[in-house]
This record gives structure tokens, sequence and C-alpha cells, in this order.
């Protein structure tokens, strides 16, 4: 069977890899329209989510730790995060998003998101809908993956 009909074989046959990069590459060109690298919208985005610390950062990035730091840096000297000593570690420093790192998250989800509609406009909206709910499940494996770690 073709890419049209039924699964023809692995993912890699069908070119779900180059199809994941394509959409990544997309939604990446939209958040750097924005001002903000890809690294940048990730970091934030995590730390919006309650990700503080920067070991936990660099896991949840699959980065070392000083890039991490590099990453955070920019960041702290752009006025998007702050730093905080941890009031459950004092030897450990949390991130906070401040009012603008929120303002440029939100204009970068909103690039993503503008993007992401852009890409699925021709489809009808039960295409559409499935598209979503992929992404979804597409999630949750990522997380319980992470979680395994």
């Amino acid at each position: 069977m073709g890419a049209k009909g039924t699964a023809k074989g692995t993912a890699t046959d069908r070119g779900h890899a180059l199809t994941v990069i394509a959409l990544s590459r997309a939604i990446e060109i939209a958040v750097n329209e924005t001002g903000l690298t890809s690294s940048q919208f990730r970091a934030l985005s995590l730390v919006r989510a309650g990700v503080t610390s920067s070991s936990v950062l660099a896991r949840f990035l699959a980065v070392r730790p000083p890039t991490v730091t590099t990453v955070m840096n920019g960041l702290v000297d752009d006025g998007l995060v702050a730093r905080a000593r941890s009031t459950d570690d004092r030897r450990r420093v949390d991130h906070e998003l401040t009012a603008a790192g929120g303002r440029a998250l939100d204009t970068a989800n909103s690039a993503a998101d503008a993007a992401m509609a852009s890409l699925v406009e021709g489809l009808d909206a039960d295409v559409q809908s499935r598209a979503v709910d992929a992404l979804d499940l597409w999630r949750d494996a990522l997380d319980a993956k992470r979680s395994d770690r």
C-alpha cells in the first residue's frame, strides 16, 4: 500500500522522520521571527511549566548543564528570566519567568500556533483535529519516555 493507504511498513518507509523535521523547522522559523531561538523557547516553556533548576532543565532539554547555563545566561541578560535562591536548598539557584519573559513566550506560542494552522489550513476539519490529537499522543509518549530516565 502507498503513503495514502494503510501503513506500508516502518515509519522510515513512510518518511515520518523527514515530516517531523520539516514540521519542527516550520515551528522554529516562526519562533525565530519573534526574536527567540528554539532553545530559548524550549527553556522558557519549561520554566513556565515549573522546571526551575538547571540540572532538571538540562535533562528535559536533553543537553549538558553548561549548555543550559549559556541559554539561561542569555535569558537573564535579556530580562526574560530571573534567578533566585532555592527556598529548599540554598546552594541551588532556580529560574523564574519575568513578566517580559511571559510576554515573549506568549508571542512565540502564538507564532508557532499560526504556523501550525497555516500548515493544515487546506485540510478538512476532521483531519485537522486528528493531526492535533496525534501531536498530543506524541507528547504523551515523549513525557513517558522522559520519566523513565
